[in-house]
This record gives structure tokens, sequence and C-alpha cells, in this order.
């Protein structure tokens, strides 16, 4: 009997979310600035410079009819970053996802093309940040967690660390991740004004958006 071939995995793609009010920043997260540059595009544009095909999730799809890529409306305003997850996958094609939340502005392109090497190879990668708490907007995701992903919504869960602990991720190696990202610049999360303020001085500092 002759081996069968490997199952196609279907498409991979970047996915931005960037539904938050982002209320602790004052409103806006998407559309503040860090060295001149918009998170939104930000974002994107790692996603890109890692070869990925750019998809962002949104509570105002009017609000980002001026970005580049493919834009789609969350079907669960406010619910959380699971359910844009799920949202992610029942309207659109892809097969596994890179995901990056929108205030992680500092994000190695590196580290994004490594996540995306899982694609067609496990259920879930994920990356353990500085303190050793997994970062579950930053990894991964097949389209092999979505079932598992909307039995938590329909339970009331939204947190996407814990779709990490029902289905059967890996995480990178500290080593690896230290390599790809040796300041540990991609988990500088932009969620109060400090934040901001922290990651301007780091990206003014010298020619972070020029560098892998």
């Amino acid at each position: 009997m002759s081996p069968q071939p490997p199952q196609d995995p279907g498409p991979l793609k970047g996915v931005v979310l960037a539904g938050g009010p982002g209320s602790r920043l004052g409103g806006g997260k998407p559309w503040r600035t860090v060295a001149g540059r918009r998170l939104i595009d930000l974002a994107g544009g790692a996603l890109e410079r890692a070869g990925l095909e750019v998809l962002v999730v949104t509570v105002d799809v009017a609000a980002c009819a001026d970005l580049p890529w493919e834009i789609i409306a969350d079907r669960w305003p406010g619910q959380g970053p699971l359910a844009a997850l799920v949202t992610a996958f029942l309207d659109s094609d892809a097969g596994g996802m890179v995901l990056l939340a929108v205030d992680l502005p500092l994000v190695r392109p590196a580290l994004l093309g490594r996540l995306a090497q899982a694609h067609g190879h496990c259920q879930a990668l994920a990356i353990q940040g500085p303190r050793g708490w997994p970062e579950p907007l930053l990894a991964y995701y097949s389209r092999g967690c979505l079932p598992a992903a909307q039995r938590l919504l329909a339970a009331g869960e939204g947190r996407p660390r814990m779709l990490l602990g029902a289905v059967q991720a890996r995480f990178l190696e500290p080593s690896e991740v230290a390599q790809l990202d040796p300041e540990g610049y991609s988990f500088l999360n932009v969620n109060f004004p400090e934040d901001l303020q922290r990651a301007n001085q780091v990206a003014q500092a010298g020619g972070l958006f020029d560098t892998p």
C-alpha cells in the first residue's frame, strides 16, 4: 500500500488582533504611534517582513479602510482575543495563523518567521515570555485548534492562554527565543502611556525597524 501524500494544511496567514478598546492607554490603541509609525502599521509590517500574508481582525472595519490588508470584523466585539481568533478562522481560508497583538510594536520579524515554521507540523507553537508566562498573542495556531477554541468561547472563556492548555501546544526553547530577540523587545507590551513612552525610547535609540 503506497503511503498517503502529506495533507495540505491550507494557507498560512499573519493575523493582527486590533480589536481591543485600549482604555488603559486612553483609547484608539491601533492608531497610537511609536517612532512616528502607527501600531497597526508596525504589526502588519512585521508580519509582512516575516513573509506572511496579513489579515486584520477589528471591531471597526471603517477605521481600517486605509490599510493594504484584508480586514475582518470581529464577530463577537468586546468578548476578548479568543473570539477574534475564532473569527479569523471562521471568516478566512487560513489553515494556520501567526497571531500578533497590535500592542507589541517592537516584535522581531525573525521571531514571527520562526513561529511560521510550525505550519503543518503542530497544533500550536507559543513562547514563554521573559517572566515565564505563555505569550498567547504572539504564537502560531493551526485550524485544528478551532474546535477547542469554539468550545472555550461557548463556555464564556475569552483568554487565548486557555486554548494553549486545551490543545497540543509546543513552546520554543528560551535559548532559541534569545537568539532571535536577544534584547526581548518583542515582549514590550503597550498597555499604558508609560509603556508607549518606553517603546518610543527604545525604538528611537537606534534603527529597530531597519533590522530583522
